[in-house]
């Protein structure tokens, strides 16, 4: 339980001595987690695993000191904390090296109560209703449209967290989190054309997970994909996807983290203030979304989260910060110090980061469009997009619309644009959000974006 961690990490906390620490933090977790592949009828790998370890961050006359360890018995916890002393007095100092205190935070209270996370129902679910809901996922799909032939993977992932932080400046406190989700790809095949589709569901245990959803959407974006075209390079309105919106966001969201701005690697450096968008949309990044998969009542340093508006009326508000790099802006921590492990020190990260949804249906945004591209899939995303310059070119797939309504299939398409002019060609926004479990939890409306170039043949 997380209560037997903290008694842990206040035992530790009671062995560090003044000589050895200005300040400390102790940082522990608890985790299980099961993965699980089904193919072709068959379990193909299951795993489970379960760890927990510490981490202790130690400041000396400014220095940092970092070292953790996996064994919490008593002479490896000594060990671990000696460690991280000797690396203190090893690394240089710096007047910003400090515990974050309630002067830092932005958000003064935690918002999350201490069962908003956790489902006790997580546990009412054997290995083996998890290995048959991933061989039945795989089942439902095949079975959705008689040209799927396959897939190529049918997954189940859960977790079960115990997070607790204690530090010299006052900070003590916990929490327990569970999440599971499912993923599967369907293939379709018809005559030699072969297309792919992927879809997922999540929730806090098992049984808030639909199958036949999963199934569903999966064959069907499959199924469209069939037939692809090659299209002549024109300028045109193109339609994100709310999947691929979320992907864009999420490059977004890395070069807004105030990390990136400081050490010159995002496009958004200097523009607090500026209107980036041309239509009023908001951004936020909340820490406490009771459904978000990156929900935590505090950070990776003890810093109360809370819901932040990054873009506000499509005006950039602030970036996102841990205490450091908010020390070194001369604001306050957003509570996005991120860290998965116990194994390394805190940086920064993006939560539950996602755009607000407009009035307009999915079907609304698509009858607005005389011709254009409505964008199922992004290739190369990552590897395309310049967080320094914005630069982007990324291959795209998906449905070619006239008229308002899908012609045919179309793939071998490239989008490149910069992503401030993608910013400001934005011309609405759908009612619905989708949110991807990836950088944090993402999540995007479908996005209808004006006078874009689509390069093909």
């Amino acid at each position: 339980m997380a209560e037997k961690l903290m008694q842990i990490l206040k035992k530790t906390a009671s062995k560090i001595s003044a000589d050895q620490a200005d300040a400390y933090e102790i940082f522990g977790l608890s985790s299980t987690e099961t993965d699980i592949e089904a193919y072709d009828a068959h379990i193909e790998s299951l795993s489970f695993s379960d760890s927990s370890g510490m981490g202790i961050r130690i400041i000396k006359n400014g220095a940092v000191g970092y070292a953790f360890t996996s064994f919490l018995g008593e002479e490896k916890i000594m060990e671990c904390i000696q460690k991280a002393a000797v690396n203190a007095r090893a690394t240089t100092g710096e007047d910003l090296n400090l515990l974050p205190g309630q002067k830092d935070y932005l958000y003064k209270h935690r918002a999350l109560g201490p069962h908003a996370l956790y489902d006790e129902k997580f546990h009412h679910y054997s290995t083996e209703h998890k290995t048959d809901a991933a061989k039945k996922l795989e089942e439902i799909t095949i079975k959705k449209d008689k040209r799927i032939t396959g897939v190529s993977s049918a997954s189940y992932h859960d977790s079960d967290v115990k997070a607790a932080i204690i530090n010299s400046a006052g900070f003590s406190d916990h929490y327990r989190k569970s999440a599971c989700y499912m993923v599967v790809n369907a293939i379709a095949k018809q005559k030699e054309d072969t297309s792919t589709g992927y879809y997922f569901g999540f929730g806090k245990h098992m049984g808030q997970i639909c199958l036949e959803d999963i199934a569903a959407h999966a064959a069907k974006r499959s199924v469209a994909l069939l037939g692809a075209q090659k299209i002549q390079s024109k300028k045109v309105d193109i339609l994100l996807d709310p999947l691929v919106g979320s992907q864009f966001l999420g490059v977004i969201a890395d070069a807004l983290t105030a990390d990136s701005v400081q050490k010159g690697k995002s496009l958004f450096a200097d523009r607090v203030g500026e209107k980036l968008f041309s239509i009023d949309l908001d951004i936020y990044d909340d820490g406490t979304m009771a459904q978000g998969l990156a929900s935590a009542p505090f950070d990776g340093e003890g810093v109360y989260k809370g819901k932040t508006a990054v873009f506000a009326k499509g005006i950039l508000k602030t970036y996102l910060y841990n205490a450091y790099t908010a020390r070194k802006d001369g604001t306050q921590s957003t509570g996005n110090a991120s860290r998965f492990s116990y194994r390394s020190v805190p940086s920064v990260g993006v939560s539950n980061f996602y755009m607000s949804g407009g009035k307009d249906s999915f079907k609304t945004l698509l009858s607005g469009m005389h011709e254009g591209f409505y964008v199922m899939d992004i290739i190369g995303l990552h590897s395309g997009a310049n967080a320094v310059t914005g630069d982007i070119s990324v291959g795209a797939k998906g449905l070619w619309v006239k008229n308002g309504d899908f012609t045919h299939a179309v793939k071998e398409v490239t989008i490149a644009t910069n992503f401030l002019d993608f910013m400001k060609s934005i011309s609405k926004t759908g009612d619905t959000l989708t949110f991807i479990p990836s950088q944090g939890f993402i999540g995007s409306p479908a996005l209808l974006v004006k006078d874009m170039m689509v390069s093909g043949t």
